[in-house]
């Protein structure tokens, strides 16, 4: 016969995630931004979870970006971490298919300005969102919408 115990706890448990909260973004006039690789549009501040964050859209991608790619960077402007699970939504203005990338699981985003080589930074790359060429068909009176969707642990 055998005794099974209790089980042995190390660290916090995950715990259940918050609801999702959804902050629109709107950058107008897409499809003149420049779109030259490494040069990007920032959005201005938004609040989520008690911390701040940005997104800076790369029209021409990153210097890593595969050519005709837009990529795009969420970031925490707090001085703490927090681990977030995140998506970003396009949807198509004529109901047809929606453009989402989602980081699947909790990512940790580390204090503003602490990022050094091999650590865990306080912003999370998409080095190749999406074509360029696509997210011009999502255009909604020439604005493209990113849909930042974010939960966390309760």
């Amino acid at each position: 016969m055998s005794t099974r115990q209790e089980p042995v706890l190390i660290g916090a448990p995950p715990g259940r995630l918050s609801d999702w909260t959804i902050t629109p973004l709107h950058f107008n006039g897409f499809a003149g931004l420049p779109t030259t690789k490494g040069v990007g549009v920032k959005s201005p501040k938004f609040s989520c979870f008690g911390h701040q964050w940005f997104v800076k859209l790369y029209p021409g991608g990153r210097n890593d970006s595969n050519d005709g790619r837009v990529a795009m960077k969420l970031e925490n402007r707090t001085e703490a971490s927090i681990e977030v699970e995140y998506k970003y939504m396009i949807k198509h203005p004529n109901g047809e298919g929606d453009i989402s990338r989602a980081s699947g699981k909790l990512m940790k985003f580390s204090p503003t300005g602490t990022h050094r080589a091999g650590e865990v930074g306080p912003a999370r790359l998409s080095d190749n969102f999406s074509l360029r060429s696509t997210l011009l068909n999502y255009l909604v009176d020439g604005t493209l919408i990113i849909e930042v969707h974010m939960r966390t642990n309760k």
